[in-house]
């Protein structure tokens, strides 16, 4: 099974084995660009919790998208608990929508790392505007990079292109 790797890498990032329900649960193309289009609007929202879940099922169970998680690429994801845990794990929900969302679009199952950084600079400026002492370095580095124009050529560089 292709996503096999990434269904128990995902499952250990989010500090939660995945259960059997939402490793059954299939999801259509339609449903799962529906429920980005929900997260990128407000992320926070008890919706946009919901649309991250089918986000996520999608990511792990279909053949339409390949997305590879490692710390250099989620290195805001922190084993075990810490106290912004719900916004670092947010984030992993907006880089995993943002990557799927580019090849969904593009119509290539290719690992998209500046796409999915694109959506957690968007979600993490959206989680700003509510807390603005919800800083996290990590996500600030990826931002400067970004205003410095070199967050395309980091993507490239930690996802092996």
């Amino acid at each position: 099974m292709k996503n096999l790797a990434a269904i128990f890498v995902l499952g250990a990032l989010l500090g939660a084995s995945v259960t059997r329900a939402s490793a059954e649960r299939t999801v259509s193309r339609d449903e799962v660009l529906k429920a980005i289009s929900v997260f990128q609007a407000d992320p926070s929202s008890q919706q946009g919790s919901e649309a991250s879940e089918t986000i996520l099922a999608f990511a792990r169970t279909s053949d339409a998208v390949h997305i590879s998680l490692s710390h250099a690429v989620v290195p805001w994801v922190k084993k075990g608990d810490s106290p912004d845990a719900d916004t670092r794990n947010m984030l992993l929900a907006a880089y995993v929508a943002g990557n799927v969302s580019s090849q969904l679009k593009s119509g290539k199952a290719h690992d998209d790392v500046y796409a999915g950084w694109e959506q957690v600079l968007t979600t993490y400026a959206q989680l700003l505007a509510i807390n603005p002492a919800a800083k996290i370095s990590e996500v600030e580095d990826l931002k400067d990079r970004e205003a410095d124009g070199k967050l395309q050529a980091y993507a490239d560089e930690v996802s092996g292109k």
